[in-house]
């Protein structure tokens, strides 16, 4: 159940020329609605929600961080502290856990200097104080040996997967899955654990049918026969032949074909999809669903990028900035900026990409790969367009071969003229000798 308790009400107090929203939290903290271990334990045991979690942190991290600044010098400060610090690998980490748990958090080993961070196990963190404005007061973390200790947020930076509503925790990725629902007046499981009971009753269906229920009866014999029968039975393997002097009944009490409930088990698919935000077709369906999930996967491209600049945002303020000032550099005078690769992947409009053919920026074929790849325009002439262009090539070239024979005649006439003049020039000279 939730235990935080939200009221919104104006008070008096003022921060410049703003009213202030109060908030109103539990005396004791904030925890979240599900527990980070429990979340974590639910990303491990579904393989739909791993495979969700994976994707969306290699999407988020496998591209570089760009660190750019006017001062030269901050710029190989920051990437020189990445390095020393292994600071990516880090990140990649904290990435993961807040699609897991909906929030993660870098401890400052040394706050004063900020030489190193570290990532802190959500799993024994426990609540949050907030004041009235929204403003962390301390975290509750459990030590090993069970004793709570509270911890500055002047030693954390927190990252959240999402917040609205002025909420203390961002959600899991995965959220709607894992959490419980009211329906009339009971109380249902959360989503995962249905899947995971459908998943049981699916293979025990199975594993039913394969193997029923069987009575082996012979007829007369005593309890000592029985079990040396039964001991036989154990060993048996399939394919095994046997002589006997009498043939045993075997009765199957009711073996029926499991029901199907191909369109219930479509319906879940779909709802974990939903849940996870993750098009899970691109992996495992047919054709026809594998584009439709890779149309979809452009929206999923759109949120990363939305998430990364938050991310990217985050480590100025909250990491790089205070680096900076603890080395003597001012943030706002060095203009540090920080972005992730994809950020910069621009997407072309059909009018564009014809301006860029016609000005020859690009190649007809590109042009018309890109046609066929962003706007589904069926282009089967290209072996038309081939011999077209061959035949224009063929005759440029034949142009340029007799415009070369062209200049190649000039220039042996002209030397011909040259020598020709150097001639009358010699033989006027050899009569004046002559003379």
């Amino acid at each position: 159940m939730i235990l935080r308790r939200l009221k919104e009400a104006f008070i008096g107090e003022k921060r410049g020329d703003t009213k202030l929203v109060s908030y109103y939290s539990e005396p004791d903290g904030e925890a979240p609605e599900i527990s980070f271990k429990q979340l974590i334990d639910y990303h491990n045991k579904t393989p739909q929600i791993q495979i969700a979690v994976s994707s969306y942190a290699e999407m988020i991290t496998g591209t570089n961080i760009q660190i750019n600044a006017d001062d030269e010098k901050a710029k190989k400060l920051i990437e020189e502290w990445n390095r020393k610090n292994n600071f990516y690998d880090k990140f990649e980490g904290v990435v993961n856990t807040t699609l897991i748990c909906g929030a993660s958090m870098f401890e400052k080993l040394d706050e004063n200097l900020l030489e190193d961070i570290i990532e802190v196990d959500m799993k024994s963190i426990k609540k949050k104080k907030r004041n009235v404005y929204g403003e962390t007061e301390f975290y509750e973390h459990e030590t090993d040996n069970g004793q709570i200790v509270r911890i500055d947020p002047k030693k954390i930076i927190e990252f959240n997967l999402t917040s609205f509503s002025r909420s203390a925790w961002g959600n899991s990725l995965f959220y709607p899955l894992v959490v419980s629902r009211r329906v009339g007046n009971r109380t249902t499981r959360p989503l995962v654990e249905q899947m995971w009971a459908i998943e049981d009753a699916m293979s025990a269906n199975l594993l039913n049918y394969s193997f029923p229920l069987e009575y082996h009866v012979f007829e007369g014999a005593n309890d000592e026969q029985l079990e040396k029968e039964a001991v036989k039975l154990r060993s048996y393997k399939p394919g095994d032949k046997f002589i006997v002097s009498r043939e045993p009944k075997v009765i199957q009490p009711d073996r029926k074909q499991p029901p199907r409930f191909d369109a219930e088990i479509r319906h879940i698919e779909k709802v974990f999809e939903l849940g996870t935000q993750f098009p899970h077709d691109i992996l495992t369906g047919d054709f026809t669903s594998r584009a439709s999930s890779e149309t979809t996967e452009n929206i999923v491209l759109k949120r990363v990028r939305g998430y990364q600049r938050y991310l990217a945002n985050k480590l100025k303020t909250e990491l790089y900035d205070p680096i900076l000032s603890q080395n003597g550099i001012d943030p706002i005078t060095a203009n540090l900026s920080v972005s992730f690769t994809a950020q910069n992947i621009v997407h072309l409009n059909p009018d564009q990409m014809l301006a860029n053919a016609n000005a020859n920026k690009v190649s007809v074929w590109e042009y018309r790969e890109w046609l066929k790849a962003n706007t589904g325009i069926d282009l089967f002439d290209d072996d038309g367009i081939q011999t077209n262009i061959d035949q224009k090539q063929q005759i440029i070239q034949q142009k340029t071969n007799n415009f070369k024979q062209s200049q190649n005649q000039e220039s042996l006439l002209a030397r011909y003229r040259l020598i020709e003049k150097r001639a009358r020039e010699i033989k006027k000279e050899y009569k004046k000798k002559c003379k």
